[in-house]
C-alpha cells in the first residue's frame, strides 16, 4: 500500500513539473521580480494611506523604511544578484506582518508563503527550479480549490444569499456589478433591509443571479482539476484568469488579481510568465499611482475602504 501511495504521489508531482533548463529559470526569475514588486507596492500603499484604527496603527516611519527596503529588493531581482533579493526582503516583510498581526489580509499571507518558497529554492539550479515551480503550482491549486470548498461548506451561495447580502449591505460597487441581474423591486427590498433580528430573507428569485452564485464555487472547485490535467491545462488556465478578473470587479481586489494571475501564468508554456512581466509591472504601478492620485488616474480600481 505504501508503495502504491508513493507511486501515485510521484505521478501527481510529475503532472505539475517542468523540464529543467533556461526557459524554466527565466520564468521563475520573472515571477520572483513580480512577487517582490507586489509586496513593495502593497507596502507603499500603507505609506500613501496609513492604517489607523482602534486596533491597529502602523509606525509611519517604519512603513517607509520597510517599503524602501522591499523596493530595493525588487530592483535587485532584476540584476545578476537576484537570488538574494527574496532573502533580503523577508525580514522587512516579517516586520510588517508582525505589526499587522491578526489583521493581516489573507492575500498578504499568500504572498509571504510564495516569497518564503522563492527565498528557499534557487530557480537557476535545475533540481531546485523544478521543485520551486511544483511548489508554487500546488499553492495555486490548493488556494483556488479551498475558496470554492469554503463556499460549498458554508452554504450561503446555493440560493445566492451571500451575493444578496452584499447587494443589501455592501458598497455601490457590488450593486453596479450584479444589480443588472436583479429586478428593481427586489433591489429596493434588499436595500431597505436592516440588521434587526428576523430581517430578510437575503434571497433573490432571479434565475441568472442564482446561476451566477452557484457557478462561482463550482468553477473554483473544477478549475484546479482541469488545470492539473495536461490536455485541458492551457484552456482552463486562460479561463481562470478571466474568471479571476470577473469575480474581483465588485470587491475591487485587483492587487490579488495580479498576484494570482502571476501564479496562474506559471501553468502556461512558452514563457508567458516572462513575456507578460512588463504588462504586469505596469498594472502594479498603475494601481499605486491611482491610489496616490485618483483625480488623475481614476478611483475605479480602489476598494471601498480607500485601499488597493
Amino acid at each position: 500500500m505504501i508503495g502504491i501511495a508513493k507511486r501515485r504521489l510521484s505521478r501527481l508531482a510529475e503532472l505539475l513539473a517542468e523540464p529543467p533548463g533556461a526557459p524554466l529559470a527565466r520564468n521563475l526569475r520573472a515571477f520572483r521580480f513580480l512577487l517582490l514588486l507586489h509586496v513593495s507596492v502593497q507596502s507603499w500603499s500603507y505609506v500613501i494611506t496609513p492604517i489607523r484604527s482602534a486596533h491597529l496603527e502602523f509606525p509611519y516611519a517604519g512603513s517607509i523604511v520597510v517599503s524602501t527596503l522591499i523596493s530595493a529588493c525588487a530592483l535587485l531581482a532584476l540584476t545578476r544578484y537576484g537570488r538574494v533579493a527574496p532573502i533580503l526582503a523577508l525580514p522587512p516583510l516579517i516586520c510588517r506582518l508582525a505589526w499587522s498581526g491578526l489583521w493581516t489580509p489573507n492575500h498578504t499571507v499568500l504572498a509571504f508563503a510564495c516569497l518564503l518558497l522563492t527565498a528557499t529554492l534557487d530557480p537557476d539550479r535545475d533540481d531546485e527550479g523544478v521543485l520551486l515551480v511544483q511548489g508554487l503550482r500546488w499553492i495555486t491549486l490548493v488556494v483556488l480549490f479551498s475558496t470554492g470548498l469554503q463556499k460549498l461548506l458554508h452554504g450561503c451561495w446555493f440560493r445566492g444569499e451571500f451575493l444578496a447580502w452584499m447587494l443589501s449591505k455592501g458598497t455601490d460597487d457590488w450593486r453596479s456589478t450584479f444589480g443588472l441581474l436583479v429586478p428593481a423591486s427586489e433591489m429596493e427590498r434588499l436595500t431597505a433591509l436592516d440588521y434587526r433580528p428576523g430581517s430578510g430573507p437575503y434571497r433573490v428569485d432571479s434565475v441568472p443571479f442564482i446561476l451566477l452564485s452557484n457557478f462561482t464555487y463550482l468553477a473554483e472547485l473544477l478549475l484546479p482539476v482541469l488545470i492539473l490535467l495536461r490536455r485541458t491545462r492551457v484552456a482552463a488556465t486562460l479561463f481562470a484568469i478571466g474568471f479571476l478578473l470577473a469575480i474581483q470587479l465588485a470587491p475591487r481586489e485587483f492587487m490579488f488579481f495580479l498576484l494570482f494571475t502571476n501564479l496562474v501564468l506559471l501553468f502556461l508554456p512558452c514563457g508567458w510568465s516572462r513575456r507578460l512581466t512588463p504588462l504586469m509591472a505596469c498594472g502594479y504601478l498603475y494601481l499605486l499611482a491611482a491610489l496616490a492620485r485618483p483625480d488623475l488616474f481614476g478611483d475605479f480600481v480602489i476598494k471601498a475602504n480607500g485601499r488597493i
